[in-house]
């Protein structure tokens, strides 16, 4: 009879027996399994002396001393396996079960706070590696763009200095080469803090790739930005040279026109003219440079004379270099020419003057007007002076 209570209080505190549950052992760790079953255990010892008493036989006596073996091998058991977790033993036998089942408990609430930890830990570190991919992904792209805009800019380059007219072109790409320019130094610089202040590096293998590709982009960065000051100088240039009357600078708009409506007018009437237009506009021709045919290369003796009188002109006026060609040859080529030889005169005075001074060239073609019997004679550049109003 006492083994069938002892039989039936081991059914009621076994936690396996309960119906509708699932086995624990599929759902708990080995070493919470085992403690519920020391637990089994004690409650049947429990139960045995509180119903028997001193009237233990001598089979029941027995049975007690292999129940308690069996309980004692259990205990240090699950404390091989405490002690292997990092979980301090269960020492002594007269710990309540209550103490036991309490801690039990917190030990594995305490493997399940570590378990979710870990697991924490390695989103977080996925999602830095997938950002790390995507960083390098976004450089490389970068570089491929910008390689493919460095063609285009070269071949507009080409066309626009075929065509003067292009200089628009020219001065938007530069623009927006400059802004490629400075959003590639923006994203080297977070490519560069974000390595610096990464916990936790990539591989050996992850770093050095990240390394070559922005060794790469700072390369192209280093391309570009000597990309950009070509261009500004070719852009200076081009500035240099007004090929209509829409980018002369205002105080040069009205002698350009006085001048173009003296083509074919008698000597005395273009000499007339000139005067009046010291007058009216407050210009004058401070030197006339002659070219050889078909050169728009400068005379030694012109470049020492125009630096000479650069020096001379005030803060604020303008010195206007306008081209001319014979009417020998080719239109389009004296057009050409014209238009060099004016730019030649403009670029010298421009690395010669002071700030404040101001220069453009400008091109009235072929003409006759300065001898219409020898055509070497209008192979010349004329430098008006235009003082400040």
């Amino acid at each position: 009879m006492s083994d069938d209570k002892a039989q039936t209080a081991g059914e009621q505190i076994t936690p396996e027996e309960t119906p509708g549950s699932s086995p624990v052992k599929s759902s708990l760790p080995p070493a919470v399994a085992l403690a519920f079953v020391i637990i089994a255990l004690l409650g049947v010892i429990i139960v045995m002396v509180l119903k028997n008493g001193s009237m233990f036989s001598s089979s029941s006596s027995a049975e007690i001393q292999r129940a308690q073996a069996e309980l004692q091998v259990l205990r240090q058991v699950h404390n091989n396996e405490r002690i292997a977790m990092g979980l301090s033993p269960i020492l002594g036998d007269s710990e309540p079960i209550e103490n036991i089942a309490g801690r039990l408990k917190k030990d594995a609430d305490s493997l399940v706070a570590l378990a979710g930890s870990y697991q924490k830990m390695l989103e977080q570190k996925d999602a830095e590696l997938a950002a790390r991919n995507a960083e390098i992904l976004r450089s490389e792209n970068l570089r491929q763009s910008l390689a493919a805009e460095s063609v285009r800019l070269q071949n507009e380059l080409q066309r626009a200095l075929v065509s003067s007219t292009d200089t628009d072109i020219l001065r938007r790409d530069l623009v927006d080469l400059k802004a490629q320019r400075d959003a590639l130094a923006a994203e080297l610089a977070t490519l560069r803090e974000k390595m610096l202040t990464m916990t936790s590096g990539p591989s050996g293998e992850d770093f050095a790739d990240l390394q070559r590709r922005f060794d790469e982009t700072l390369r192209a960065k280093e391309f570009f930005e000597a990309r950009a000051k070509d261009l500004e100088a070719e852009l200076a240039k081009a500035r240099l040279f007004a090929s209509s009357e829409n980018e002369l600078l205002p105080a040069a708009v009205e002698l350009f026109r006085n001048l173009r409506q003296l083509e074919n007018m008698p000597d005395s009437e273009i000499s007339s003219a000139y005067s009046s237009l010291a007058v009216k506009l407050g210009a004058n021709v401070v030197k006339t440079l002659s070219f050889a045919t078909g050169s728009s290369a400068l005379a030694s003796t012109d470049q020492d004379a125009i630096r000479t009188m650069v020096a001379d002109i005030p803060d604020g006026d303008l010195l206007l270099s306008i081209g001319y060609a014979s009417e020998t040859g080719n239109v389009d080529s004296n057009r050409s020419l014209s238009s060099d030889r004016a730019t030649a005169a403009a670029q010298l005075i421009s690395s010669v003057k002071r700030p404040e001074q101001l220069t453009q060239a400008v091109y009235l073609g072929q003409t006759d007007r300065f001898s219409s019997r020898i055509p070497e004679r209008n192979q010349l550049v004329e430098i008006w002076h235009i003082r400040k109003k």
